[in-house]
């Protein structure tokens, strides 16, 4: 019995007893059912409690309103708003805060600022999170008229933008490829006195490797490191600038910084890419000695760039030590193990990891089907290839186009 049936089964027993439960223990209801996901039951709920005369206080307005924002159900949030002024309610920032982030995430901007005028005039102050909320959403399909217009209201308001809006706003400004702007607000951070943190920098920083301003982007790279900050080296990866990147993936070292595991995966991925197998060997082996501890991605990326180097052997090594170490092998590196497998000459083997697979409790996708299915037929196994082409159509997964593809190549050149 989960938490929130725990919870209906205790409320049952106060109306045995004679009592009745109070609003209050219907909301942390309505909380749980949303956390658990049960959207649905969360409404009937709801509903029920309406319908039995209980008074809904703004605890359990905000509760409903948050919890289908949160879910996606905006429409239905925006409707239960209309229900509360319908009922002489008066909606608090919290709630308009709420709908507006939610219908902003939904696209639904010109809902939003009529929403956001509208709590205006009904003498609802927005906040700095309700700001935010609303620039983030024009700024998402570059209304930056309408930027500057929020910003300036909320300064006329006395609310003070914080680093949220800034990073909003600077990382928009960056993705439409308008640098000098967003530079310009990094300046304005100063003056208002907020400090830079890592998601300022590096929206910035991939904004500059974008617009091929390396030289502005090494200087904040060095900023960061200067400030105790470890740098993302997406840009350099971006555009395949994979010196500029060792280089400051060494300099991170040297400021007695150490990158995280995405950057250094990132990094390995990058190498194995153009042929540098070697020397992503080299950072794993590092990584190993001073951290970040490889993670299955970090795995993948390297067996990936071994097999397709022609390192096979290296390949089989390093799964095997990854197997051996204690860290689970996802799908994605069964993938890439069986289909080089496959390629190798190795079915046999490949077949026995294949089936495995449900014991390891991995879910076999559509993809590592069509590998195994591929492998048989390229060894001419026709009718393994078909049992398993059956077990999809009975079990599943469900084959695509590729597959059929596949089984029909196969068949054809018997």
């Amino acid at each position: 019995m989960g938490k929130v049936d725990f919870g209906f089964a205790v409320v049952g027993n106060i109306f045995k007893s004679g009592f009745e439960p109070d609003i209050v223990i219907f909301t942390t209801l309505l909380k749980g059912l949303f956390k658990e996901n049960r959207v649905k039951d969360a409404i009937k709920l709801f509903n029920k409690i309406t319908e039995n005369g209980y008074t809904c206080d703004d605890f359990t307005y905000g509760t409903m309103v948050d919890g289908l924002c949160k879910t996606g159900n905006v429409d239905q949030a925006f409707k239960l708003l209309q229900d509360m002024e319908k009922g002489n309610r008066k909606p608090d920032l919290v709630t308009y805060s709420a709908i507006i982030d939610g219908l902003c995430k939904d696209k639904q901007i010109p809902k939003a600022q009529n929403l956001f005028e509208e709590m205006i005039c009904k003498g609802v102050e927005p906040g700095v999170i309700t700001y935010s909320s609303i620039i983030r959403g024009v700024c998402s399909l570059g209304m930056w008229k309408d930027v500057e217009c929020y910003v300036n209201k909320m300064l006329n308001f006395g609310v003070s933008p914080d680093i949220v809006t800034f990073n909003i706003m600077i990382d928009a400004l960056c993705k439409d490829g308008r640098t000098e702007k967003a530079q310009t607000l990094l300046e304005l951070m100063s003056t208002r006195g907020v400090s830079r943190d890592v998601v300022t920098y590096n929206s910035l920083i991939d904004g500059l490797c974008n617009s091929d301003q390396w030289e502005e982007a090494t200087k904040l790279f060095r900023e960061m490191m200067g400030r105790g900050i470890s740098p993302n080296l997406h840009g350099y990866f971006k555009a395949k600038k994979l010196d500029e990147a060792m280089h400051t993936f060494e300099d991170m070292y040297s400021n007695g910084l150490t990158p995280d595991v995405i950057t250094c995966t990132s990094l390995i991925d990058g190498l194995c890419k153009v042929g540098r197998v070697a020397t992503a060997q080299e950072l794993f082996m590092e990584m190993q000695a001073r951290g970040p501890c490889p993670n299955v991605y970090t795995y993948n990326s390297l067996l990936d760039g071994l097999f397709k180097n022609g390192n096979y052997e290296e390949a089989m090594i390093l799964f095997e030590k990854m197997e051996n170490g204690g860290l689970k092998a996802d799908i994605v590196v069964y993938r890439t193990v069986i289909d080089n497998m496959c390629k190798s000459n190795n079915v046999d083997e490949a077949k026995k990891h294949f089936d495995s697979l449900p014991s390891k409790n991995l879910k076999c996708d559509t993809m590592i089907f069509t590998i195994m299915i591929s492998g048989l037929l390229t060894e001419g196994l026709l009718q393994e290839s078909d049992d398993l082409f059956a077990k999809m159509l009975g079990k599943g997964p469900t084959p695509d186009n590729v597959t059929y593809n596949i089984m029909i190549r196969g068949f054809f050149s018997e």
